[in-house]
């Protein structure tokens, strides 16, 4: 036995001894040399490194350098350095509602004293041996890391460029220029060092550093976040024949945080799946795949990512994880999948029932609660979150999760003294700056409103009292005061010698063991049950336990009797009330005098309250409401000139025109002489002068005229400086429709969800709100539309709506004998149709390359026309001429108008015309005329009369249905012939025609 392991031992030392005197050198460098400062007592004594030009390297020599430098240097260094990332790895923590980190760990401050002992042992491991060592690279490799990690990029990307030069492949002991002719293999060019790994030199040798040291510098420069460097590398290194196949994976990782910094989504988690295997755990592995599942959302993947987040949740140890893992697939959950939801809510709540997850029941019960939120059940939602601030014990950012999405539900429902309650138990300082400012925003202004619906509620229960029977009254104050005594842990008023009624008082207290000389106070059951009830009005219900075990009830319960006391501490600044029949009888109005304040209480509270929806939360639909309210119950009141006046204002600003004008209307019958309807009557136009109002114009003219960048930036400032008092319609619509183009859907959904939020009367809400469905099936549609096969009429025109294409319509090929629109206006005549020809306005078959003639339905009264006819045919002025029974269209003029925006109006008013005149054929056909101004050309009318009439039964919906978006401003309308259209882009002279319609048909433009 003893010989035998003698043996075994004698072997194990013969084949490490072997391993290292024929560890393979030939990816070192012959020899190294550098300059080293010492200090001035040793300057004139050499280090062994500086030996190694002068002194052979035998096998022992060998032997002793590779293994006192691998296990004394290297192998302390390389420790300390995954201890180092280890730890920092658990101290990371990841917030699963945002997009991870691409690594779980981050250097930090604590790195640098590690790092510089790292730095101290591979430099020592590098001096103090000879540099043919077979671990110099190693150790150099080691020291860039070190650097990286110290976050000292520059002296890094020094260390690993140096390991690139020094030991890269040789020619008789000369550099060869890396990429050069020089290391030109077979007609390939290469910078890798070509690796031997047969199974001979696996076993015998380890591989070279050089080909590592590539791919660290590629992490030094994302680090540094000069991706343009890093990809070239990693280009190169990609393409290169001679890159090592085991670090492909490393490649695919490193690429992957490429794409990730450079947000190319979905090519990030394509990458990050095959560098899965760079994993060193489960728990990582699971990371790394929720990582790519959340890359797949983003990149619009929602089939894989819902794959990912899966075998996110097989593989993860991290409860946590699980939980939001199944969070997201329900968001991803198509809506054909209705039992989706359910099937994960049930999966969670099963989950808080288990031991397991006994730590994350406040979490999951949080999760649930959001998921009841996707369907709209807030009473289930309220009920979970307070489940998850009852089991919540230490984890403090979770609570305030938990009462601030309470808040926002409450706030949503427009519960708004749950609201406050719940704002109110949230610490702000734990919340992140977007959810402060809200929280700030509105909770003064919340609180405000819940103190006045508390008046109106505590002053309807007063009044309803006064209106009964004075029995009906005395029995509700007593069962009250029962009630009240109880909470308190007072005595019932029937047993409280205070508050016995007179002569009463001396009547000795029963005794509680009873009078009975020899009778048990426990054998009595009368005697027991009474002293039960005395206990429980005095104590309340208690449980039958010790000491010691209620106490533990007590902390264990502590969080949850918080929530309530938390709720229950708004408006704790009342003054204690007695508990008497008197002290609560006197608060109900019985008296006149009594009345009129509790009435004049809940006025005060209304116009209070709408006040502060409209100026302070900008609820405009609540403070409505609110003013309405105090209208219906006082109309007699003096504040209803107050809620009469901000009704006017408030429809308006909702877009209901017809009730703001009878507000107005009202508050001047009922208030003619009153100073509200003075200013009302003084305020003409809108205040051209407030700062607010021109600031947002001019956001409004920038969009419209095509500045965006600009128009952004304006935006962003003025609703810093105001807010969203002073948004309109028309303004958040423009944006929405430059959103659109841009394929930004969620930014334009929101500027349109605004709309039906704030605006809800306008008539673009409902516009918005189709809008809002047709983005959210962006895609769907347009699939559809593209596969869509349709045979098309040779005698009918049809335009799809492009939501991208913001240029001029161009013509489609054309058939014969199909219907044609007018083709480029700025050369000569011969490129229009011709449209001179005054015959019959019905004409049934189109010729070639010639229009349709539409008759609007309804000309000009008779006596317009006659007067029209009685007129010369043929008018002439400022180089134009005017033909009455000439063929004409309606232009609509674009004063300076983006091209975005005249491709809406052209779609808006071809929608309008398909709906009003449907089966008429109508085209409507862009023209540029100059950088100022753009037409929209509909038509063409069999005459002048045709055309105005038109224009007469059109231009008032315009600005109210077809395009109230647009500015009045904005745009205008004329009627034109061919010719002179013909001389309108030839001359540029707009004014001047305008003169000649003026002149000719005065009061139709």
């Amino acid at each position: 036995m003893t010989s035998r392991r003698y043996g075994k031992k004698t072997c194990a030392a013969c084949l490490a001894l072997f391993v290292l005197l024929t560890a393979d050198l030939t990816a070192q460098p012959s020899l190294l040399s550098f300059e080293l400062k010492k200090p001035k007592n040793y300057e004139n004594r050499s280090l062994p490194s500086e030996k190694s030009a002068d002194t052979k390297f035998g096998y022992a020599k060998r032997l002793y350098n590779n293994t006192v430098s691998r296990f004394n240097y290297y192998f302390n260094a390389s420790n300390i350095l995954n201890e180092v990332i280890a730890g920092a790895k658990l101290a990371h923590k990841d917030d699963y509602t945002q997009l991870l980190s691409f690594y779980n760990y981050e250097p930090t401050e604590a790195f640098k004293d590690r790092m510089d002992t790292i730095l101290y042992k591979t430099t020592a491991g590098i001096v103090l041996h000879d540099l043919r060592s077979d671990w110099v690279d190693k150790l150099y490799l080691l020291m860039g890391k070190a650097y990286l990690f110290r976050k000292d990029f520059d002296s890094a990307g020094i260390v690993f460029e140096y390991i690139n030069y020094a030991f890269a492949p040789k020619d008789g002991g000369y550099d060869l220029p890396v990429g050069s002719n020089a290391s030109n293999t077979n007609g390939v060019f290469t910078i890798a060092t070509r690796e031997n790994r047969s199974l001979w030199k696996r076993m015998m040798s380890f591989p070279p550093s050089r080909n590592e040291s590539f791919l660290w510098q590629v992490r030094n420069y994302l680090e540094q976040d000069k991706l343009i460097e890093a990809g070239s590398l990693l280009e190169m290194v990609r393409n290169d024949p001679n890159f090592p196949e085991r670090l492909h994976t490393d490649l695919e990782e490193l690429t992957a945080y490429l794409l990730y910094k450079q947000n190319s989504y979905s090519a990030a988690a394509g990458r990050l799946v095959q560098a899965l295997g760079n994993a060193e755990n489960k728990l990582e592995t699971a990371r790394w795949e929720y990582l790519a599942a959340q890359l797949y959302e983003l990149g619009g993947d929602k089939t894989k990512a819902s794959v990912y987040f899966d075998r996110s949740i097989r593989h993860t140890t991290d409860p946590l994880m699980e939980v939001y893992a199944r969070l997201n697939m329900v968001s991803l959950a198509s809506g054909s999948d209705e039992t989706s939801l359910q099937k994960n809510l049930d999966e969670l709540l099963r989950m808080a029932r288990r031991d397991k997850y006994e730590t994350q029941r406040d979490i999951i019960y949080y999760s649930a609660a959001r998921l009841e939120l996707k369907r709209s059940n807030y009473a289930a939602a309220q009920d979970l979150l307070l489940k998850s601030i009852q089991y919540n014990s230490d984890n403090p950012e979770q609570r305030q999760q938990s009462f601030l999405l309470l808040g926002d539900l409450n706030y949503t429902r427009k519960a708004y003294t749950s609201s406050h309650r719940y704002y109110d138990s949230v610490q702000v300082a734990l919340l992140k700056d977007t959810d402060q400012q809200r929280v700030n925003a509105r909770k003064p202004a919340l609180q405000v409103i819940a103190g006045n619906q508390e008046t109106i509620a505590r002053e309807d229960s007063l009044q309803h009292l006064a209106g009964l029977t004075p029995d009906q009254r005395n029995d509700i104050i007593r069962k009250e005061l029962r009630r009240l005594r109880k909470e308190k842990g007072l005595k019932d008023i029937a047993t409280d010698p205070g508050n016995m009624p007179a002569g009463t008082g001396t009547t000795a207290p029963p005794d509680l063991f009873g009078n009975k000389a020899g009778e048990f106070y426990f054998q009595n059951a009368s005697l027991r049950a009474r002293g039960l009830g005395e206990f429980k009005s005095h104590w309340g219900n208690r449980p039958n336990v010790d000491n010691w075990r209620r106490q533990n009830a007590i902390d264990k319960s502590m969080v949850s009797a918080s929530v309530t006391a938390d709720i229950n501490s708004a408006g704790a600044g009342a003054a204690e009330t007695e508990l008497t029949t008197e002290a609560l009888a006197k608060n109900i109005p019985l008296t006149a005098a009594q009345i009129d304040r509790s009435h004049s209480a809940i006025i005060k509270a209304l116009l209070d309250n709408a006040h502060t929806f409209q100026n302070k939360l900008e609820d405009h639909a609540s403070a409505i409401g609110m003013y309405e309210e105090l209208i219906r119950r006082y109309p007699e009141s003096a504040e209803v000139e107050d809620a009469l006046y901000n009704l006017s204002y408030l429809y308006a600003k909702t877009g209901d025109q017809a009730k703001a004008d009878a507000a107005a209307a009202q508050l001047k019958r009922a208030f003619p002489n009153g100073k509200l309807t003075r200013q009302l009557n003084a305020v003409k136009q809108p205040r051209n002068n407030d700062p607010a109002q021109q600031a947002y114009e001019s956001v409004y003219r920038l969009f419209i005229e095509g500045n965006f960048s600009r128009a952004k930036e304006a935006k962003t400032a003025a609703d810093k400086q105001f807010g969203k008092n002073y948004w309109t319609p028309q303004l958040l619509y423009i944006e929405s429709i430059y959103y659109i183009k841009q394929k930004n859907d969620s930014t334009a959904i929101d500027r349109l969800q605004n709309i039906a939020a704030l605006f809800p009367n306008s008539p673009l809400a409902e516009k918005a709100g189709t809008m809002i469905d047709v983005l959210r099936r962006r895609k769907e549609i347009e699939a559809y539309l593209t596969n869509l096969d349709i045979s098309r009429p040779d005698d009918v025109l049809r335009r799809g709506v492009d939501l991208n294409n913001t240029g001029l319509v161009t013509q489609a090929p054309r058939k014969q004998d199909s219907v044609s629109a007018p083709r480029n206006l700025q050369g000569q005549a011969k490129q229009l149709t011709d449209l001179s020809n005054t015959q019959t306005v019905t004409t049934a078959v189109p010729k070639k390359d010639s229009l349709p003639v539409f008759v609007a339905p309804g000309r000009l009264d008779a006596k317009p026309v006659a007067k029209a006819v009685e007129k010369p045919k043929t008018f002439s002025a400022n180089g134009y001429t005017l033909n009455l029974a000439d063929t004409q269209f309606v232009a609509v003029v674009l004063d300076n108008v983006d091209p975005i925006f005249i491709t809406e109006a052209r779609n808006a008013f071809n929608r309008f015309n398909q709906e009003r005149y449907a089966g008429s054929n109508m085209g409507i056909y862009n023209s540029k005329i100059n950088a100022q101004y753009s037409l929209l050309l509909m038509g063409p009318f069999g005459n002048a009369a045709d055309a105005v009439g038109y224009i007469e039964k059109t231009k008032p919906l315009a600005s109210s249905r077809i395009i109230p978006w647009l500015a009045a401003d904005k745009f205008s309308f004329l009627i034109i012939s061919n010719d002179n259209m013909n001389q309108l882009v030839k001359s540029q002279d707009l004014a001047g025609y305008r003169a000649l319609l003026n002149q000719v048909l005065p009061d139709k433009f």
